[in-house]
């Protein structure tokens, strides 16, 4: 069963990951997983753009 429950304490990444696929756009890392993911969600969420 799932629960549904307020979520923990949040915790913000340290400031190096912050914008890293912004920051880092020429990693093999960035080209080849997150890139795809970025275009793919970009598609999909076009319409929604304010």
């Amino acid at each position: 069963m799932t629960e549904v429950a307020p979520a923990a304490q949040f915790h913000p990444a340290e400031d190096y990951h912050q914008n890293y696929f912004r920051d880092n756009t020429l990693q093999p890392y960035c080209q080849y997983v997150v890139a795809p993911k970025v275009q793919k969600f970009r598609k999909t969420f076009a319409a929604r753009r304010a």
